[in-house]
């Protein structure tokens, strides 16, 4: 399983834009993906005119699943995507969660 993070911004801001379902976001990433890449798990944070999120997804390599991911954040925010005219700020491998270097949590 592999860990990644990506972050989408809306055009404008957060000013008069959409705030999109957690749903609706894994729904059209999930049409997206290409290949054998799968989402096992995802976390996703949706505001006013930003999406933030962690999916884990099942691939053979990590770079592979970063790939995928990036293509699908494309799909969604492209011409024909729900989230048409957003912008993907960030999509990359979680590299902490790639690298077995979690930070410790403090109780």
């Amino acid at each position: 399983m592999h860990a990644i993070r990506f972050h989408l911004r809306a055009p404008g801001g957060p000013q008069g834009a959409d705030r999109p379902t957690p749903e609706a976001v894994r729904e059209g990433l999930e049409h997206g993906l290409l290949g054998p890449v799968r989402i096992e798990h995802a976390r996703i944070l949706a505001g006013p005119g930003t999406v933030d999120a962690v999916v884990f997804t099942l691939a053979d390599h990590p770079l592979t699943a970063e790939a995928a991911l990036a293509v699908a954040c494309a799909e969604l925010t492209g011409a024909a995507g729900p989230l048409r005219g957003w912008r993907v700020a960030h999509c990359a491998l979680d590299s902490w969660v790639a690298l077995g270097l979690h930070e410790p949590s403090h109780h």
